[in-house]
């Protein structure tokens, strides 16, 4: 054996399964399993359900009965469908109902949920670039999507209203989840007076936070023509501006689910544009998952590689371990680096501190 192959350590010792066999049967029928669940929720069963009752339960033949139209099977086959749901702990059987999972695929005031993601997952755009998945391996990751398509994402969302539309209800959706989730654990809002939300879209997630913190004086940044049509909420003003230029100034700043999108150089540009715009003592607050520095046989680890691979299509976008987090704090001039809480195991509220 060579000294190169005794140096290697496998992330799992060799365990009894309990039948290995049916996993890779199973993972090899994984791509099934998410059309299902896009057509629940382009036909709503979840809220059909849900809107029943919090603990009522629901029969096939009352389901289908929902449906915008029906056969003699319909029954049937909604029996089918939602016994697959419910062997994905989405709901409760044999009679159904909502599980604490499925409840995240039901709509919510404004209409949005994690089951947009799945609609935007399953655009015939995005189809596309999966399918040419190997070569973001092959080619050394970089844009892939303006490789297949010939454009950026974003320019594509400008001529395909569609698209546009899933990706944002995507964002949107996903993003309420987080936020509601970090507030339950983060308390590190408390005592900010101004906190500027870089790259915050249409200023949902700092609406939430303000709603929280009614003292905060809110600062929604992100590019002009992202915020030209974005919705007026109470103690948020909307700033227009390129973060890669400057930022605006605030005792405090939040950046969401935005290093994901970048590169080390783009983000320690950007971080360094945040150090400039705060106060001594002033804190940027990172909001991303963080990557486990090894992989894991659990579902925080399976998720968030699963994102990983998903940023291969963005160009210099990836996950982020907590020791990665910490290079871009220092590179940036932050002297003071915390994890200050996990929300759903694997999303992480980071604190740099000047």
């Amino acid at each position: 054996m060579s000294s190169a192959q005794n140096q290697v350590k496998p992330c799992h010792e060799e365990e009894e399964e309990e039948d290995p066999c049916l996993k890779a049967l199973l993972y090899s029928s994984s791509q099934v399993f998410p059309r299902i669940l896009h057509a629940a929720v382009e036909l709503d069963l979840f809220g059909i359900i849900a809107r029943a009752g919090p603990r009522a339960y629901m029969s096939p033949p009352e389901v289908a009965a929902h449906l915008p139209a029906q056969t003699p099977e319909s029954a049937e086959i909604i029996d089918r469908v939602l016994r697959c749901l419910a062997s994905h702990s989405l709901l409760s059987c044999k009679r159904y109902a909502i599980s604490p999972a499925g409840k995240y695929y039901v709509r919510d005031e404004d209409g949005s949920s994690v089951g947009s993601q799945a609609l935007f997952a399953f655009h015939r755009a995005t189809i596309d670039v999966w399918l040419q998945f190997k070569e973001a391996i092959l080619g050394g990751g970089g844009n892939l999507f303006q490789k297949v398509h010939g454009k950026t994402i974003f320019q594509c969302m400008k001529e395909d209203s569609s698209l546009n539309k899933h990706f944002n209800d995507a964002m949107v959706g996903v993003s309420k989840m987080q936020t509601r989730k970090i507030l339950e654990v983060y308390h590190g809002f408390d005592g900010i007076m101004t906190l500027v939300d870089v790259g915050g879209g249409k200023g949902a997630t700092l609406n939430m936070i303000v709603s929280k913190y009614p003292s905060i004086k809110g600062i929604n940044f992100d590019l002009a023509q992202v915020i030209e049509h974005a919705p007026s909420y109470p103690g948020v003003e909307h700033i227009g501006g390129d973060m890669f230029v400057s930022v605006p100034e605030g005792d405090a700043i939040m950046i969401k689910s935005t290093c994901q999108n970048w590169s080390d150089e783009s983000c320690i540009k950007v971080l360094k544009n945040c150090y400039k715009a705060l106060p001594a003592n002033g804190k940027v607050i990172v909001m991303d998952f963080i990557m486990p520095d090894e992989p894991e046989d659990t579902m925080a680890s399976r998720y968030v590689s699963l994102l990983d691979n998903a940023m291969l299509i963005m160009p210099g976008g990836k996950e982020r371990t907590e020791k990665q987090f910490e290079y871009l704090c220092r590179e940036a001039g932050f002297t003071g680096f915390k994890v200050a809480a996990r929300a759903v195991s694997a999303l992480g509220a980071i604190e740099f501190t000047k």
